[in-house]
């Protein structure tokens, strides 16, 4: 209610200058001491032809209120939207960089296990049927890794995608 009476006080303090704006043979205004109410429109000064009177708006205090309490509300919201905008960037952005960190920790076991395919072919010379199934087994963990690797960098292409 307090700022009520503030717009109030602005909106009759308006419509006092207004009247002294005015040439004296033109005051047809009645100023009175008595508290508006939210029903009570909005002077304004008009110029009609050349001389500039008071006119009633069409606009009423309450709207006043209404509208300056949905313009705070809207920058309020504007504000949460900043917040909360921030914080899932930057969140998404964590995501992406942990999903490389990843990668990069599966290409160097990938890598480590080539060498070791490399050696055991080179060692093995003639292979034998103990060779051949650790041979056979470090390729299955290689395609595995080669796949989960690729499915990791699909995930983190659309992460990047959605945190830009």
């Amino acid at each position: 209610m307090r700022s009520f009476s503030k717009i109030c006080s602005i909106v009759s303090a308006s419509t006092l200058l207004a009247a002294m704006m005015l040439p004296a043979s033109a005051m047809a205004l009645e100023l009175s001491t008595s508290s508006s109410s939210y029903g009570d429109k909005v002077s304004l000064i008009h110029n009609d032809y050349g001389k500039e009177v008071v006119i009633k708006s069409d606009i009423s205090i309450d709207e006043l209120q209404k509208i300056r309490d949905t313009v705070r509300d809207q920058s309020r919201q504007i504000e949460e939207l900043k917040r909360s905008s921030g914080s899932s960037s930057s969140a998404g952005s964590k995501e992406v960089d942990d999903l490389k960190n990843k990668l990069k920790e599966q290409d160097r076991q990938l890598e480590t296990l080539g060498r070791q395919v490399e050696d055991l072919k080179r060692n093995s010379g003639s292979s034998s049927n103990s060779n051949n199934s650790e041979i056979s087994s470090l390729k299955q963990k290689i395609n595995d890794q080669d796949r989960a690797m690729d499915q990791l960098k699909r995930t983190v292409e659309d992460l990047s995608r959605k945190v830009k």
